[in-house]
């Protein structure tokens, strides 16, 4: 007892004192289990159609990527949705980025990140018909044209 008392009281005084080190962290790592694969998937709702009008009117493209018509890649964000639809710890993973282009595709991660932080709530995912927290990956396309 006195050990987990003083373990938790380092984690907690830690994440003031170390730069990077949030107190969100420790609550991700013991909140339990997050699913990969369920029975039934998170939905957005209104399902994919209202899903893609939600990403068309809230992620823009900078304008110097679209100058220059560049082509960021595949691009996917990375979330979690929990057990009761919200979403958490988006992330995004893109190819590297050209020096040329890195300011214009920052901005444009930022924007995705933004988009999916403000997503409403999803019909969370099922196991054994219970909402449970799903790891969702959701391909962003972009067409400059």
């Amino acid at each position: 007892m006195k050990r987990s008392l003083l373990s938790f009281l380092f984690l907690l005084v830690g994440s003031f004192l170390w730069p990077g080190f949030s107190p969100d962290i420790v609550a991700q790592i013991t909140k339990g289990k997050v699913y990969t694969v369920v029975e039934q998937e998170p939905e957005f709702p209104g399902g994919t159609v209202a899903l893609s009008r939600y990403l068309a009117e809230n992620i823009r493209v900078p304008g110097a990527l679209v100058r220059k018509n560049y082509n960021a890649g595949p691009i996917a964000a990375k979330f979690i949705i929990d057990e009761l639809g919200y979403v958490h710890d988006p992330r995004i993973v893109a190819q590297p980025i050209e020096g040329k282009m890195r300011k214009g595709m920052e901005a444009f991660m930022a924007n995705i990140i933004v988009a999916v932080e403000k997503m409403p709530r999803w019909t969370p995912g099922r196991v054994a018909g219970k909402p449970v927290p799903v790891f969702y990956t959701l391909p962003v396309e972009v067409n400059m044209q």
